[in-house]
């Protein structure tokens, strides 16, 4: 993790409150990069998901962090899935545009995770028919 990061943990905790009362991970310097970023070849990481796929730790990442950039809105019979456009991720929508990769592929194992495979698939099919 970077210093400002660890200075952020220390400092706020290992998860905040949001403006909805939501628990989140704190980010660095308010609204900037979250405090468990790591940087690799000047990718952003994860540092929990790291650690997880390293074995130094069972627990991944909040499901929230890993289906970033979507975001979950829950009404009491369905969630409704946002993405939400942030210009720290622009490098990597404009790779994946060059790739053509959309953004329900790039997330496959965090949906996956979230909803299910049979979800997931049923996903595919309709995307396909647009």
């Amino acid at each position: 993790m970077t210093k400002k990061g660890v200075a952020t943990i220390e400092q706020n905790g290992t998860y905040v409150k949001d403006f909805e009362g939501d628990y989140t991970t704190p980010c660095v310097d308010v609204n900037k990069e979250c405090a468990y970023v790591v940087w690799e070849n000047g990718i952003t990481k994860c540092a929990i998901e790291k650690a997880y796929e390293s074995g130094a730790t069972n627990w991944r990442k909040p499901i929230s962090c890993h289906l970033y950039p979507i975001r979950i809105t829950k009404y009491p019979e369905f969630d409704v899935l946002n993405y939400d456009r942030w210009s720290i991720c622009s490098p990597a929508c404009s790779f994946g545009a060059e790739l053509k990769v959309h953004v329900h592929e790039f997330l496959k194992a965090p949906l996956i995770r979230k909803y299910g495979e049979e979800w997931y698939d049923e996903l595919e099919q309709r995307v396909a028919e647009l």
